[in-house]
């Protein structure tokens, strides 16, 4: 059906008339028939073209290269040229500076020379020279000669006049007399100041003495309390390391009663295992002889028994035999094979019986077993039972003492730390102790030592002020005898120039 429907398709279409055909054109080519020739020139034209600016390309780079090559040439000889002109240059210049410098150099040679020549003294010249010295020193000499003389005079005039003398001499007694009140008004102040250090040194040594007395009395005080304290601290440290040692006593008491009852218990244990396994081989012995006696007895009289009953059958038979003697033989044989048939029976009844007692004894064997057995097993589930509760008991007092044990053994380790501690602080006070007690005696020997040294030190400045005192006393003697030699001679003999600047423009007023 689907065949039926294809139409192929052709440029061919059929007219309404018969044999009538039409036939649709072709659909132009989008490129003309000669593309493929025209593509394949313009990619020639395109190479060729490209040839050509490669062999331009390659002209213009051996041009290029050319060129800068020649310029580089170039640039290298002008540079070198240039070179070689600044170094001819310098050169020139160089020569010509030395040129320079060899004239200024000979120029200042003949200056030197010429100088040299000119600088030469003559023999006139160097005897004006000498006259001109002499002249010259003549005259200083004459002018200190001169004012020697005036001085001279000076001093001629001042010791001819009486009224300058006298003058002079008021003057300077009057100075002195005002320079030795102030030598006494300053001896008294050193006089003051000394008893007043005196009195402060004595002051300060009374309040030394005082403030040693209350620092000693305070010390002893601090110290008395301290030893009570120490004393104190030792007594209670000594209770403590008895009572420790009484704990340790009680707990090593206390742990060899432990031990000890941990001892007997087990020993108490052990003879109870011993009775119980006694008690246990003694009734095991009693049940095995009863069982053997019982059935040894049962068995002898079930023998009795069938014996007997034999014996009187027999007896009957017999009886009954002699009885019947006279019957016939006929009997006698039924009665031999009925004797015969029942000693059979018997010896069949007696295995039976037998058999019956060994099984009966097997039996009773097996019920004795299993009695027995049973037994065992209630005295060994007893035994076990007993022995679970005595180990029970057992681990709990051994748990017990353990822990007691532990908790000694930890007590003993804290007393003995408490021990160690308590020693230890012992040293340590005593260390202290030691070091207070050697700081104090160091103290008290630097406060010794500090009086000693302000002992000498005012033993050295009392006799260093007694021998200051006693040399100004000697200076004070020496200096009124100068003084006494000097007015004497100024008396005789003043001299302005020897006097004190301010006594010296007094006396020339």
């Amino acid at each position: 059906m689907m065949a039926s429907k294809y139409i192929p398709r052709t440029r061919e279409y059929r007219g309404i008339q018969p044999s009538s055909v039409a036939i649709r054109a072709k659909n132009p080519l989008p490129q003309p028939p000669d593309w493929l020739t025209q593509k394949n020139r313009e990619f020639d034209d395109r190479v060729k073209d490209l040839e050509a600016r490669v062999k331009e390309q390659k002209k213009h780079d051996l041009r290029t290269d050319f060129e800068t090559h020649s310029q580089k040439r170039i640039f290298a000889g002008s540079v070198k040229t240039k070179v070689k002109t600044l170094q001819q240059a310098n050169e020139f210049n160089l020569e010509c500076r030395r040129q320079k410098l060899k004239a200024l150099l000979a120029s200042e040679e003949a200056c030197l020379i010429r100088e040299m020549e000119e600088s030469e003294e003559t023999v006139l010249e160097r005897q004006a020279k000498m006259r001109e010295r002499a002249k010259f020193l003549k005259d200083k000499r004459e002018a200190e000669r001169m004012s020697v003389v005036q001085e001279k005079y000076d001093q001629q005039f001042r010791s001819q006049c009486e009224e300058l003398r006298s003058t002079l001499s008021k003057r300077h007694q009057d100075q002195v007399c005002l320079e030795r009140l102030e030598q006494l008004r300053q001896k008294e102040e050193l006089a003051q100041e000394k008893k007043a250090h005196e009195a402060m040194y004595a002051k300060l040594w009374e309040q030394d003495m005082l403030e040693k007395a209350a620092r000693e009395e305070r010390e002893a005080r601090e110290q008395h309390e301290r030893n009570r304290g120490v004393l104190e601290v030792l007594r209670k440290q000594m209770a403590a390391l008895e009572a420790q040692k009484e704990e340790g006593k009680r707990l090593k008491e206390e742990e060899a009663q432990l031990l000890k009852e941990q001892r007997a218990i087990w020993k108490m244990e052990d003879e109870k295992n011993r009775q119980e396994k006694v008690r246990k081989q003694q009734e095991t012995r009693d049940m095995l002889d009863r069982s053997l006696t019982s059935k040894a007895r049962k068995k002898a009289k079930d023998e009795q028994e069938q014996l007997a009953f034999d014996l009187k059958m027999l007896e009957q038979l017999l009886e009954e035999s002699r009885n019947e003697a006279m019957e016939t033989m006929q009997r006698k044989r039924e009665l031999r094979e009925e004797d015969r048939r029942y000693r059979e029976y018997l010896k069949q009844l007696m295995e039976e019986e037998r058999l019956r007692e060994a099984e009966l004894e097997r039996m009773i064997q097996r019920e004795v077993e299993a009695a027995w057995e049973k037994r065992i097993d209630q005295w060994r589930q007893e035994r076990k039972a007993r022995k679970l509760l005595l180990d029970d008991v057992m681990q709990g007092r051994a748990k017990q003492i353990q822990e007691r044990l532990l908790e000694n053994e930890k007590e003993q380790r804290e007393a003995a730390q408490d021990r160690e501690e308590l020693q230890r602080h012992i040293e340590e006070n005593q260390h202290y102790e030691a070091e207070q007690a050697g700081l104090r005696w160091q103290r008290a020997m630097d406060y010794q030592q500090d009086l000693v040294d302000q002992m000498a030190y005012n033993t050295c400045n009392r006799q260093q002020n007694q021998r200051l005192e006693l040399e100004e006393f000697l200076k004070a003697q020496q200096a009124e005898r100068e003084y006494q030699t000097r007015m004497k001679q100024v008396l005789d003999d003043p001299r302005p120039d020897k006097l004190h600047p301010m006594r010296r423009v007094t006396v020339l007023e």
